[in-house]
């Protein structure tokens, strides 16, 4: 009898140490931390809208755009087929399309490319792969196959600068000027 008792004790020890190994509280195994996720920038897009900067009052420019993006954290802006005004001091304008265009948000300046053409108000026309809207100096910068027509006169070059108004104007890389007809 003494040796059931034993063997009774044994298997319940065995069963209540197992009871507790299987119920005790245990702290849950961490998770593993979760790795970084890669940075995504946030982005605003708008259809058929437009943007305008201002100053004391008077539009300096306006673009209008089939597509425009917004970077919400760099303030940057990129617009698809743009239509653009830039306006004159003397009171004309220019109207100008693009493809593709940029706005530096800290700098205002205006990155057009693709095929940029304006027309101003006193009908010079101008065409280049690339332009550029300083809004530091109020400059038009253009780079390749630069075509601009004032008048009957025609100028072409790989690169351009006119200040706002289209009346000071420099031609820079295989320059040439036609007076009374068309370039070849």
């Amino acid at each position: 009898m003494k040796k059931k008792a034993g063997m009774i004790l044994a298997c319940i020890i065995i069963l209540v140490s197992g009871l507790y190994y299987f119920l005790k509280d245990e702290p849950l195994a961490q998770a593993p931390p979760e790795e970084p996720k890669d940075q995504q920038t946030s982005k605003l897009a708008y259809v058929g809208n437009s943007i305008v900067e201002q100053k004391d009052g008077k539009p300096l420019w306006e673009l209008k755009a089939e597509f425009i993006e917004i970077d919400v954290d760099t303030k940057n802006v990129q617009l698809k087929n743009l239509v653009g005004t830039f306006y004159q001091e003397k009171g004309g304008k220019i109207e100008i399309t693009a493809p593709e265009a940029f706005v530096d948000s800290k700098t205002k300046d205006i990155t057009m490319s693709v095929k940029v053409q304006a027309t101003a108000s006193d009908g010079t026309t101008f065409t280049a792969n690339e332009a550029r809207w300083s809004s530091t100096d109020q400059k038009v910068y253009g780079s390749g196959n630069v075509i601009l027509t004032k008048d009957d006169t025609v100028l072409t070059g790989d690169k351009i600068e006119s200040d706002s108004n289209m009346e000071k104007i420099k031609v820079f890389g295989n320059a040439k000027v036609v007076k009374g007809g068309v370039s070849k």
